[in-house]
């Protein structure tokens, strides 16, 4: 499958292979659900190849930024899985530290809420946020959409994407949603699994049993997120400071059951999104095991299946981790 939105081709069709085939039927729909012919986008922005590079261009523009110097990549880089290697990012205009990890950008296209609290309804909506906020980009939004219409180079660009001769705001939010839904990993050794042309080894095999037994309910295949909100046993204190940031999703529904949630994140580039958590308070995969052995926080809110913890055996652990390493995709890594 090519890498890139702009090369796809419309399908033919699609060929099924039957009896020599190592892997299931299950396993061959899962395979074909990650796809860019297969991508959600709303009916007011299909996708489009020419708005796509265009928000792409936009997506590592630091001139979008308050004083010229942040773009969106610099805290959504593409060799930390469009997330960033640090817990709580300095990057933005004001170089203050963010209250939440910078999330990663994996196949978010899927979701159904998007932030660790799910603060933001569609993808549209959520370039505003960052955008905008005093701590990350801090643009005043008025000033880039003038500025950008008197930008040769832009008017141009934006004129070729979208037929306008005026650029407004809902378009530059368009463009960077169309590319930001285009950052799509189905190049893994798993995936090549999925495809019958990659077979797990002995430890990837075994570690894959583990995970289905103690890690599937939350981090569901093949996305390895559920893109639900669980209590995680992480803490057992919130607080109204900061609009209640640290109340997770209980912030936005304003419900006590969702307090302590954040959105499950995907397992796919996972070593190469360290650190970990919506806090970015864990720094290895066997503090985040760990944590789920023998350190959950109990409160009203947490997830049942938590309740006793999660042991695993060493050799358990080690096999988990060598079938993690299966949904490395270097090839999403390398995308600028």
């Amino acid at each position: 499958m090519e890498r890139y939105f702009l090369k796809i081709v419309p399908l033919i069709g699609i060929t099924i292979f039957i009896g020599a085939c190592l892997f299931s039927c299950e396993e061959n729909r899962q395979a074909s659900v990650i796809s860019y012919q297969n991508i959600p986008a709303p009916e007011h922005n299909e996708m489009d190849p020419l708005k796509v590079e265009l928000g792409r261009k936009l997506f590592f523009d630091p001139h979008l930024s308050k004083d010229s110097t942040v773009s969106c990549a610099h805290c959504h880089q593409p060799q930390y899985g469009f997330g960033e290697n640090v817990s709580l990012s300095t990057q933005g205009v004001s170089h203050k530290p963010l209250l939440r990890n910078s999330p990663a950008l994996i196949n978010i296209a899927w979701a159904s809420g998007w932030f660790w609290d799910g603060g933001a309804k569609n993808i549209e909506s959520l370039i505003f946020g960052p955008l905008t906020h005093e701590d990350e980009m801090g643009t005043d939004l008025k000033l880039l959409i003038s500025n950008i219409n008197t930008s040769t180079y832009y008017k141009e660009e934006f004129k070729k994407a979208f037929g306008v001769d005026k650029v407004y705001s809902a378009h530059l939010a368009r463009a960077l949603a169309q590319y930001v839904r285009t950052l799509i990993s189905n190049q893994s050794k798993y995936d090549s699994y999925l495809n019958g042309k990659y077979q797990f080894s002995v430890k990837e095999s075994l570690g894959y049993k583990v995970y289905q037994e103690k890690c599937s309910s939350c981090h569901k295949e093949p996305f390895f997120t559920d893109f639900e909100y669980h209590n995680n046993g992480l803490d057992t204190t919130y607080s109204d400071q900061h609009e209640g940031i640290n109340k997770g999703r209980g912030r936005i529904t304003r419900v006590e059951e969702d307090i302590l949630k954040y959105k499950t994140p995907t397992l796919r580039n996972l070593f190469a999104t360290v650190p970990y958590m919506h806090d970015g308070r864990f720094n290895s995969i066997n503090e985040v095991l760990d944590h789920y052995e023998k350190k959950i926080q109990i409160t009203p809110t947490l997830d049942s299946a938590l309740i006793n913890g999660i042991h695993f055996e060493m050799s358990e652990r080690e096999n988990l981790i060598a079938f993690l390493e299966t949904l490395m995709d270097s090839s999403f890594l390398e995308l600028n």
